[in-house]
């Protein structure tokens, strides 16, 4: 296991030195918390290291994900052109989500990961959250296995999820099997809006940590840590 910087020192240093990997890394979070925004700082980061990273999105298009990456100064088009980062969009053509179809795909998306596996080091569900609604908890319970199975053949795996779309007993399981567990927050420190990135679990880390990180998201500048103090949930 190593440890990749993200290139935010004061976010770097709060971590303990960086993500680790390989590992299971799971982000829990609101709508709106900054789930994305923190997933892209992680695969520039990875692509940086020369790491091959593999995305797939159930909320945005090919081109929908670049721009966001790109409006917060996270440039990532030479290395999807060069084939270094792959986005596969992940939706229902002219159809609804249902109980039915989330199970599938969430098998459909397990298979596919594993298919896959030679491509990629690190690969990222963004959001898990569609692929669960109503999934029945056996099946759940076999994909986050599968998922650290991956693991075990030295990938590195970031899923994000919003807390309604999985049910209590599913996150302790979920938060037990992750090597790196962050919780994100949207608060409010002096009528700017931030949010607070808790560190429930973060293993494979040596350096000193903090247990709450105070972010930002600045159009002009990207990602960026601001103080703790005065921040009202």
């Amino acid at each position: 296991m190593k440890v990749v910087c993200l290139g935010i020192s004061e976010l770097d240093r709060d971590l303990g030195g960086g993500i680790p990997t390989p590992s299971l890394i799971s982000i829990e979070g609101d709508y709106g918390s900054g789930k994305t925004v923190l997933v892209q700082q992680v695969i520039y980061a990875m692509l940086k290291n020369g790491l091959k990273v593999c995305l797939v999105s159930s909320e945005a298009t090919v081109k929908e994900y670049l721009s966001m990456m790109e409006s917060v100064k996270l440039d990532t088009s030479s290395y999807y052109l060069s084939g270094q980062f792959s986005i596969y969009p992940l939706h229902v053509e002219g159809g609804r989500w249902s109980e039915f179809l989330s199970s599938f795909f969430l098998r459909v998306t397990s298979n596919f990961l594993e298919l896959k596996k030679k491509t990629y080091d690190v690969v990222i569900v963004d959001s898990l959250s569609v692929l669960t609604v109503e999934t029945p908890p056996y099946e759940f319970l076999t994909f986050i296995t599968r998922l650290k199975n991956l693991v075990s053949d030295g990938k590195t795996v970031i899923i994000t999820f919003h807390p309604e779309f999985l049910s209590e007993d599913s996150i302790m399981k979920l938060r037990a099997s992750s090597d790196v567990y962050f919780i994100l927050k949207n608060a409010s420190i002096s009528g700017i809006d931030v949010k607070i990135l808790r560190i429930v679990k973060l293993w494979g880390v040596s350096g000193e940590r903090k247990s709450a990180i105070t972010l930002e998201i600045n159009p002009q500048i990207g990602l960026r840590v601001m103080p703790l103090s005065g921040v009202k949930l």
